[in-house]
């Protein structure tokens, strides 16, 4: 009985992880859904789009003519989490898409705060060991 329970929570849990990742994963860039925020920074040139999954998932998209150069891309997380506190440094070519990936632990509501340069982006969401869901 016992053993029989076990099963069913760990095919449980490999579905919730499973599932929305899968959803989020087939989703077009360029379609906003009820689980993408897509805020247009001070510097028009740039839209930002956190999303959850496997972690955070960040798209900086460059709508501009020219070049942006980021010196400092750092995320923050308040909360029961631990991620990596690294900042990045990158440069976007005009017209290109970067993607990032911040791999988390956790669990419990979260709120995520990410820095370009002197531009913050807020958002929350809620994170269950390794899955976030419900990023707004």
């Amino acid at each position: 009985m016992i053993k029989k329970g076990i099963g069913i929570v760990i095919v449980g849990l490999l579905m919730a992880t499973i599932l929305p990742v899968g959803i989020a994963q087939n989703l077009p860039m360029e379609e906003k859904t009820d689980i993408t925020k897509i805020d247009k920074l001070s510097s028009p040139q740039l839209e930002i789009t956190i999303r959850g999954g496997m972690g955070i998932h960040v798209y900086i998209k460059n709508i501009g003519t020219t070049d942006v150069h980021i010196s400092e891309m750092k995320l923050n997380l308040d909360g029961r989490v631990k991620y990596n506190t690294d900042s990045k440094e990158l440069t976007i070519e005009a017209g290109k898409t970067t993607h990032n990936i911040y791999v988390v632990r956790g669990f419990g509501p979260t709120n995520i705060e990410l820095t370009l340069d002197t531009v913050t982006q807020t958002s929350s969401g809620k994170i269950l060991f390794g899955l976030v869901y419900g990023v707004e």
